[in-house]
């Protein structure tokens, strides 16, 4: 007789190991969701006529779904580490009385793999005491019962079966690689000095690894002379192919999103994908890049680099606890061996920052790598527009769109080699939070106070060169020199999106930090992020007020936009940056209070 309970919980279970919500396997079997919840309630069975694609769809047969077993084939896979053939139905239909009971061969599992490397059997099942893997290796024996309590998949990451050898052949290297796990390294060489080979052995051999993690139970395989490298932060194995290496699953970048420093945004990207939780404020704060500003007369789009005229790197590299490298200008016999360098950090799993690699100088990630380091694969704030054009219903499956999606997970190639690289170098002890902290304001006003660098001007020279380029009427004159003056305001346009993306950050950072300070210094503090907030809204205000009001639309480098194009908008705005700069005065000067405080001074 048929157990509708017994059913509708194997209906329910298998339903959740395939995927599917109750809405969307009822959408695949032309059913109502309602009739889905009535099987899986027990209220009723599934009609005949639904029964076949109900088993397709569960990826089972119609009498295990009818008469559930105690212990149940969830997944199988038959694999060499290299080739992956599914045979669950056919393991499934090999448990009799509740019990599975093969020898792991070619006959038994009913598929048979041409290669030389050793042959794995992976089992997913199930019990009444739940979800467990298992494995066997060929020529072996492999017994379950509805007892049977394997291995459970509630572990980020555990290795579970280790061979050296080749289907002639091969031996358990478990206790090796117990032993090397103990020294963390990135990557396991294949080779027999530090594995045991087969003494009569002539013929290739592989390292065979069978691992569990989130997703699962794996099997990978490597030849000798290779190596197998963690992966996305040592949840996963891979077998090191040196031509190509790419990270998948570093965010996208792109302006307007509330990080509009491209250096900072970079950062968090690369950060994040390392699994470290910093913010993308926390990253303008601990660097001091939230303070930042910076002009030249010129009108140059550089001077809204993160870098150009201040070292905010070094302070942030030294409160994330990591060591850093930069790479600058390097002479082209140089790049062989940066070239390397970048490849090297790629395969350990770590991003490379770098500027100039699509479009215009500004930062972005380097995500991987193809031909042999010959082509880089990169994030930037300029991927928007193509990626717009890709993911368009009507893009079709075009051979770029293909290449971008399917080849190059997702990422675009570096047009340029990059003119300044920054690596990140060990992890380290991090310093206290109030120390962070003072180190920011620190920053805040040496900063403010800094002489040029080159040609660019910062802190408070830099808001009286930019006041002062503001008022020469002559340099905005349409008519006779539209080109320039298209480009001052353009470049004015972004440098008021920094400072007001800058003071942002910095008011959220300095708020989060309040609780570290207390009495008279947490007051001091509170000002300062009370200011630095005053100004990103006026900023805020003033840009809204040029998008609604400027009294023409302006072309520049393809670009359409508007500015301070009439001499009423730069008198208002350099009024705005007088009092920006009051403000920014006034925090520095609270900020050197705070540090001759006792207790703050000697943090």
């Amino acid at each position: 007789m048929i157990d509708m309970e017994k059913v509708g919980k194997k209906i329910a279970s298998l339903r959740r190991e395939r995927g599917y919500t109750g809405e969307q396997l009822a959408q695949r079997l032309q059913v109502s969701p309602q009739a889905v919840s009535k099987w899986e309630n027990a209220k009723c069975l599934p009609e005949t006529s639904v029964l076949p694609d109900l088993a397709e769809a569960l990826d089972c047969s119609i009498d295990s779904l009818l008469y559930p077993r105690e212990l149940f084939i969830l997944e199988a896979v038959y694999t060499d580490g290299e080739a992956h053939i599914p045979v669950t139905h056919f393991i499934n239909n090999l448990v009799r009385d509740n019990t599975l009971n093969i020898y792991v061969n070619p006959p038994f599992t009913g598929v048979c793999l041409e290669s030389d490397r050793v042959k794995v059997l992976t089992v997913k099942y199930q019990t009444p005491k739940g979800i467990f893997y298992t494995f066997s290796t060929q020529n072996e024996k492999l017994v379950l019962d509805k007892e049977s309590e394997s291995h459970r998949g509630d572990r980020d990451f555990q290795v579970i079966g280790a061979y050296y050898g080749n289907d002639k052949g091969y031996s358990s290297v478990m206790g090796k690689m117990e032993h090397y796990d103990y020294f963390r390294w990135n990557s396991i060489a294949v080779n027999h000095e530090i594995f045991p080979s087969n003494i009569a052995s002539d013929d290739t051999e592989y390292l065979t690894l069978v691992y569990l993690n989130s997703q699962g139970i794996h099997t990978v395989s490597c030849p000798e002379g290779s190596e197998i490298y963690y992966a996305d932060h040592r949840t996963k194995l891979m077998p090191r192919d040196r031509s190509k290496c790419i990270l998948e699953g570093v965010d996208r970048l792109s302006w307007g999103k509330g990080m509009d420093c491209p250096w900072a945004g970079a950062l968090y990207a690369a950060l994040k994908y390392m699994g470290e939780t910093y913010t993308y404020h926390q990253i303008m704060g601990m660097s001091g890049a939230c303070y930042r500003v910076c002009f030249t007369d010129v009108w140059d789009w550089s001077c809204t680099d993160a870098l150009v005229a201040y070292d905010y790197a070094t302070p942030l590299y030294n409160s994330l606890g990591y060591s850093f490298r930069f790479a600058e200008r390097l002479e082209k016999q140089e790049r062989k061996a940066e070239r390397q360098a970048i490849m090297e950090d790629i395969q350990n799993g770590v991003p490379v920052l770098a500027i100039n690699l699509r479009v215009a100088p500004e930062w972005g990630v380097i995500t991987g790598y193809t031909e042999n380091g010959n082509r880089l694969l990169c994030r930037t704030y300029f991927d928007g527009e193509i990626f717009s054009v890709l993911e368009r219903e009507d893009a079709g499956s075009t051979e770029e769109r293909q290449t971008v999606y399917e080849d190059n997970k997702g990422y675009l190639f570096s047009d340029f080699w990059p003119f300044i690289i920054a690596h990140f170098g060990e992890k380290g002890e991090t310093p206290s939070p109030l120390s962070i902290l003072k180190t920011s304001l620190k920053v805040l006003t040496e900063s403010f106070s800094a002489p040029p660098r080159d040609c660019y001007r910062q802190g408070k020279d830099a808001y009286a060169s930019w006041m002062e380029s503001l008022s020469r009427e002559s340099d905005f004159q349409l008519e006779s020199d539209r080109d320039n003056v298209c480009r001052r305001l353009d470049v004015n346009d972004s440098m008021l999106l920094n400072l007001e993306d800058a003071r942002r950050a910095a008011a959220s950072y300095l708020r989060e930090n309040l609780p570290l300070l207390s009495g008279e210094s947490r007051e001091l503090l509170e000002k300062i992020a009370g200011n630095c907030q005053t100004i990103c809204d006026r900023v805020s205000a003033f840009r809204d007020k040029l998008n609604r009001t400027s009294s023409c639309a302006l072309q520049y480098n393809g670009t359409v936009g508007t500015g301070v194009s009439t001499p009423g908008l730069r008198r208002e705005q350099i009024e705005l940056l007088e009092n920006a700069l009051a403000l920014d005065g006034e925090s520095c000067r609270l900020a050197e209070k705070i540090l001759e405080m006792p207790g703050i001074a000697s943090a």
